[in-house]
C-alpha cells in the first residue's frame, strides 16, 4: 500500500453512553441547536444502543439504534438507525462504514431481521453502498430537509 500511513492509529467501534452522542449530534445534525435538540425520544428505550467510532480515544462518529417498527415495512424484529454522524474533520475515512458493519453484526447476534432509517438525501449513496434500499417517495422533515426511507434485511 504505497503512500499509506502505516503508523496511523486504528479506528475502533465501541458501545457508548447516550450522552456521548450529544456533541456530534449538535455539531453535524443540529448545528446551532441546544442540548435538548440532541436528546432523541427513543435514546433510553429498552434494547436501544449507541455506537461510537473512536480515534485516539476521541469519538469521531456516532450512530444510535432502536428497536422500532416502521409502518411501511414488514419486519419481525426491526431496528431503526438514527443520529448517524461523522465529525467533519474525519469524513471519507470509512468511519461510518466501520460503525455500520459493527452494528449489523451486533444486530444479527440480537436476532434482528431488519435495519431502517430516514436518510438525508446527501446520505443516500452511503446507505446504498451498505445494501440499504429506498422505499417510497422522498419526504421533508421540517428544519432538516429531504429524506428517504431506507432499509435492508439483516
Amino acid at each position: 500500500m504505497e503512500g499509506a500511513n502505516l503508523h496511523a492509529p486504528p479506528m475502533r467501534v465501541r458501545f457508548i453512553r447516550t450522552e456521548d452522542t450529544y456533541a456530534l449530534r449538535l455539531l453535524v445534525l443540529r448545528p446551532g441547536g441546544v442540548i435538548e435538540d440532541a436528546q432523541f425520544a427513543n435514546d433510553r428505550l429498552e434494547g436501544s444502543f449507541h455506537l461510537g467510532v473512536l480515534l485516539n480515544e476521541e469519538i469521531i462518529g456516532i450512530g444510535s439504534f432502536y428497536p422500532e417498527k416502521h409502518p411501511m415495512l414488514k419486519g419481525w424484529k426491526p431496528f431503526r438507525l438514527r443520529g448517524m454522524a461523522t465529525h467533519p474533520d474525519h469524513r471519507n475515512k470509512r468511519a461510518g462504514e466501520k460503525l455500520m458493519r459493527f452494528a449489523m453484526e451486533h444486530l444479527q447476534a440480537q436476532k434482528a431481521d431488519q435495519l431502517w432509517c430516514n436518510a438525508r438525501i446527501k446520505a443516500v449513496p452511503f446507505y446504498e453502498r451498505l445494501g440499504l434500499n429506498m422505499e417510497g417517495d422522498s419526504f421533508e422533515i421540517e428544519g432538516i430537509g429531504t429524506h428517504y426511507l431506507m432499509w435492508r434485511k439483516i
